[in-house]
């Protein structure tokens, strides 16, 4: 769909640009969570501390993907199956982007260095972003009831 120059795009246009821009943040968001998260982890003094860090990262992935739903059904209007996909896509990104940087950071110069990192690369995007897209999916249809009802 293209538009003359000087004239503003259409509405569909807008709102694909903007799922799209809102699913690459938050996957940069999950990123950012797992690479700091593990690092205090790694740095921790005590297994306690090592565990609360790791809960720290889940719950602030957590917070990232309900807000992403939320962002999805309430700003965007998205139907409750593309919010699902986008809130997918953006884990799957996120996942993707810490199998690239998670290998290189513990396993640099190893003998499976390249295994390691081709596994990780095509097996952590879809074992993320395949439960995301149920998650999503359960929580999204269930979102939607409860708006209905709340405004019935």
């Amino acid at each position: 769909m293209c538009t003359p120059v000087g004239s503003l795009p259409t509405m569909p246009v807008i709102a694909r640009r903007q799922w799209i821009r809102s699913t690459l943040v938050v996957a940069i968001v999950y990123a950012v969570i797992g690479v700091v998260t593990a690092d205090l982890s790694g740095s921790a003094s005590t297994p306690q501390m090592r565990t609360a860090w790791r809960l720290a990262a889940w719950l602030l992935s957590f917070v990232a993907f309900a807000g992403h739903l939320v962002h999805e059904e309430v700003r965007l209007r998205s139907a409750v199956r593309s919010a699902a996909g986008h809130a997918a896509a953006a884990v799957a990104l996120g996942a993707f982007l810490l199998a690239a940087v998670g290998p290189v950071l513990s396993h640099w110069g190893a003998a499976d260095f390249l295994r390691t990192s081709l596994l990780s690369l095509g097996l952590w995007p879809i074992l993320a972003g395949v439960p995301a897209f149920l998650v999503a999916l359960v929580a999204g249809s269930t979102l939607r009831r409860l708006v209905r009802l709340r405004g019935a």
